[in-house]
């Protein structure tokens, strides 16, 4: 999903999915409702519910107990309308891990899904495919919340209806299991309410938190003596007041008024986003790194978390799996603090959802300049030199002039720009190390128009031609040498002492004898091994000459015959000495 493709979504906004969300093969998308604005999220282990401002619900995911409330168990891949409650206008919605609450307008709460700990409220525990109402208000409920295994309801002055499984004292009070709503007392009016798998965590009108069931970890936040009633209502304590809730499977996270998030639990992950050194809190801590930005807004799921701040950006930190912190489609990694979600960075989010496998996130496009100015000129300056990096490395930079090396025989050179254009330099500076290879040979092709390239020309085609030099020379040492291999030259000088000998004058002859000798400054065994190969380069260069020629030619080479055989006749008894 390209930042481009985020142009065509409406002006009310888009829902950004990540993880295993069951929308476009579990791979980050985006999706939004025609002619309706969503205006809540809530998400289960690997299911989700959206509200929209017309009040209606639909839900995607995993349906295998019937927790979208379409009527069967196939999983959707597509929103889809819970048409069943569509009369009734939906105010509120919350996800368990496999079932889903809605409260409506007319103080109705309904709930579907799996009802195997009674989670459902319905006095069984029979899962139930389509919403079925278990309550009825007499004004609309303030929120709803679900766990794993029980469910909560809000109400508008502050009470809370309870029900479900209670075997870590989640309900709140002293039964074993509730079929059916119930109230459970709190010292002060509740105006925020959230779930953990097997806890929970209130916030009153003062200001105070409130935490009971599930101990371990310490997702409590209480002091030891605390503790031992973790199965009723206790107060946390803290310095600020708080202002907002969230609770994962076995953590707790906390938004004071001041904007500073505190955690308290498991922190295996980094879902307490207290660094890598904390596993676990037992008392809550502030989460000091935020990129300076303040928090408005914060949503825990299984293992991870994430955070809303005051100018729209998104902040995720906790465990990576299937790509939930919506770092990217391959970065899986956990992150122990916060890191901003530079994917949304031209997007205004409005709401976050957290679940067990995935994070869904609703946000609309960015009409200021400012919001984005900074992180758009970071991410420009990065791609600039990635891509200045890859087309180095790719073979060259595009010409700045018509400076470039022609291609040397089958070698096909890159074309630089000229040396002492500045703007090259400075990519140059801003390379890695890596690059100094590449460097190098850019150097050589910019002094093409000196002697160095001229020296390189000419040495390169040396290079080339050196195989051939050296064949030669092979050719030419496989040669037999007189003076290696004297029985030969015996018996070549036998066969010319059996050949006629020639009609000339003796003393031509002789004159022609003493004037080759006087002429000729090189030793007999050197004269004796040029002869017979300049003979047969004379004869076999001469192999197109005219017939005329040709005989005065064959002549002459009789008369230097017979003046060499006589020569050598001459010169054999001092050779054999």
């Amino acid at each position: 999903m390209a930042v481009d493709d985020d142009f065509d979504i409406p002006d009310t906004g888009a829902v950004f999915t990540f993880g295993r969300s069951r929308f476009a093969d579990n791979a980050p998308s985006k999706f939004w409702i025609k002619n309706d604005i969503i205006v809540e999220i809530a998400c289960g282990d690997e299911h989700t519910a959206v509200l929209t401002e017309s009040g209606r619900v639909f839900t995607i995911g995993n349906n295998d107990m019937g927790q979208l409330g379409l009527g069967t168990t196939k999983p959707v891949l597509k929103p889809s309308c819970v048409k069943s409650i569509k009369p009734e206008k939906v105010v509120h919605i919350g996800c368990g891990r496999s079932h889903t609450i809605a409260a409506c307008f007319s103080g109705g709460v309904y709930a579907w899904g799996h009802n195997g700990d009674g989670q459902l409220g319905t006095g069984d525990h029979v899962d139930h495919l389509s919403p079925v109402q278990i309550l009825k208000l007499e004004a609309p409920a303030a929120g709803v919340a679900a766990g794993c295994a029980h469910s909560i309801v809000l109400t508008e002055n502050g009470e809370l209806y309870v029900w479900g499984n209670n075997n870590e004292g989640q309900l709140g009070m002293d039964v074993g299991e509730q079929l059916t709503p119930a109230l459970v007392t709190l010292p002060e009016p509740v105006v925020n309410v959230a779930c953990g798998y097997y806890h929970n965590v209130a916030t009153s009108v003062s200001g105070q938190v409130y935490t009971w069931g599930e101990s371990d970890h310490g997702k409590l936040g209480l002091t030891d003596s605390l503790l031992a009633f973790h199965r009723h209502p206790q107060e946390m304590i803290l310095p600020e007041k708080v202002v907002q809730v969230a609770a994962g499977s076995a953590h707790t996270l906390l938004l004071t008024e001041n904007g500073v998030i505190y955690s308290c639990g498991l922190g295996s992950s980094g879902e307490l986003g207290q660094n890598g050194g904390r596993q676990e809190c037992w008392l809550p801590k502030p989460i000091m790194e935020t990129d300076g930005k303040l928090v408005v807004a914060i949503a825990a799921g299984a293992n991870h978390s994430s955070a809303i701040t005051a100018d729209g950006f998104l902040l995720t930190w906790g465990c990576g799996r299937h790509g939930k912190l919506c770092q990217g489609e391959e970065n899986f990694a956990s992150h122990f603090t916060p890191g901003l979600v530079r994917r949304l960075r031209h997007i205004r989010v409005v709401l976050v959802g957290c679940g067990g496998c995935h994070t869904m996130v609703l946000g609309c496009r960015r009409h200021e300049a400012q919001g984005t100015e900074e992180g758009l000129k970071e991410e420009n300056q990065s791609s600039n030199t990635a891509r200045n990096r890859r087309r180095l490395l790719d073979g060259g930079l595009p010409p700045l002039k018509s400076v470039g090396l022609p291609p040397l025989k089958h070698t096909v050179l890159p074309t630089v720009p000229d040396a002492e254009d500045v703007g090259h330099h400075s990519i140059e500076n801003d390379l890695p190390d890596t690059t100094d290879v590449i460097d190098n040979e850019t150097t050589l092709q910019v002094e093409c128009n000196g002697a160095k390239s001229i020296v390189r020309l000419l040495s390169e085609s040396e290079s080339e031609e050196e195989p051939v030099i050296q064949e030669e020379q092979k050719s030419t040492e496989k040669s037999p040498s007189p003076e290696k291999k004297p029985g030969r030259l015996a018996r070549f000088f036998s066969s010319l002492r059996k050949k006629k000998p020639s009609s000339a004058p003796p003393e031509e002859l002789v004159n022609g004898g003493e004037k080759q000798v006087a002429d000729n400054t090189r030793s007999v065994d050197g004269f004796l091994g040029e002869g017979p190969l300049k003979e047969a380069f004379v004869s076999s260069g001469n192999t197109c000459a005219s017939p005329k020629s040709q005989v005065s030619t064959n002549q002459k080479q009789v008369s230097d015959s017979n003046k060499f055989h006589s020569y050598v006749t001459m010169m054999l008894p001092i050779l054999r000495m």
